[in-house]
């Protein structure tokens, strides 16, 4: 029966059995329950989201006086806007991930380090003059603040439980291994080539910046550049491990039909484009029109891909579901 349909049968037998009562008796025999009004559950998701983005805050705060950075109200705001875009961004993951806390915690660190953090510094390790000491430091001490993100995410975003729901593995298992490293394998050429396309095409709006002595003294970017072969292999490289970040979001956003698989594509351009390109884009030192070309650089990389994933590695909608693997 559906919810409130036993209220209503109940209110049509005392209706009809107690004719004589008063009008109002009657009114409040037949009261529907009331519904929850939706901008309480929007309330209830901004504060989750506010606090993830204050915790978040507070480390990225912490992070910037131990480089060395003023305390302004511009980078606390940077702060929260960063960790509750963070929170929103992963908040249909975290939904959709209805296993133990430690699984859970894993599959919305991965994909957040990677594109946020780690994929920048392996970029960063071969494009910049940034020792490399330096960025290995910096690779270990970023897990906290992303871990201590992943963790909250996990705790004030739960999933319904859904007893007898396959696990991860049993899900990305439904796909041959064979399968997933030809697709990947692929994707990472994809990632390479709409890479440099895109940066070509919004070359006129970012070049000059990369010409610009003092933007390189500042941005630390090495020249001469590396050579062209060292650039594709780190891309195609990323552009790998990129799937393989993104595969705790495939194993539970699924669909290889029209118009789900539309739904991969924009949730993963959706997650790309929010953590490489636009929160980034808030914080440091760049230029507006650098900011600009960046952004739309980046944005239009992060549809591409969001694309070429989902064509490539969307699962299908449907599981088994007697397969209980990492529950």
């Amino acid at each position: 029966m559906a919810p409130g349909g036993k209220n209503y049968v109940e209110a049509h037998i005392v209706s009809s059995t107690l004719s004589r009562q008063t009008p109002v008796a009657l009114i409040q025999e037949t009261r529907v329950p009331e519904q929850t009004p939706s901008f309480r559950k929007v309330i209830d998701v901004a504060w989750r989201v506010l606090v993830v983005g204050a915790a978040y805050a507070v480390l990225f705060l912490a992070l910037d006086q131990v480089a060395g950075n003023r305390l302004s109200i511009l980078s606390v705001v940077v702060g929260v806007v960063t960790g509750g875009g963070f929170a929103l961004v992963l908040l249909p993951l975290a939904r959709r991930l209805p296993y133990r806390m430690w699984v859970r915690v894993i599959a919305l660190f991965v994909p957040l380090y990677w594109i946020n953090t780690l994929s920048n510094l392996v970029e960063a390790y071969f494009i910049t003059t940034i020792s490399h000491t330096e960025l290995v430091f910096g690779a270990v001490f970023l897990i906290v603040p992303i871990l201590v993100v992943s963790l909250l995410i996990a705790w004030l975003m739960p999933a319904r439980r859904q007893p007898g729901a396959p696990g991860i593995l049993a899900l990305l298992g439904r796909r041959p291994l064979l399968s997933w490293v030809w697709r990947a394998l692929l994707a990472g050429l994809l990632f390479a080539v709409f890479l440099e396309v895109f940066g070509i095409a919004w070359g006129p709006l970012i070049s000059r910046y990369y010409h610009d002595p003092a933007y390189i003294a500042q941005a630390h970017i090495a020249n001469p550049a590396p050579p062209s072969h060292v650039t594709w292999a780190e891309e195609y490289v990323r552009g790998v491990v990129f799937v393989l970040a993104l595969l705790p979001v495939l194993a539970v956003v699924r669909g290889r039909g029209w118009p789900a698989i539309l739904g991969v594509a924009v949730y993963v351009g959706l997650i790309d484009a929010v953590l490489e390109a636009w929160l980034p884009m808030l914080g440091g030192t760049f230029p507006l029109g650098f900011r600009l070309g960046e952004g739309l650089d980046l944005t239009s990389d992060a549809v591409a891909r969001g694309a070429f994933v989902a064509l490539l590695l969307a699962l299908p909608a449907t599981y088994a579901t007697n397969d209980r693997t990492l529950q």
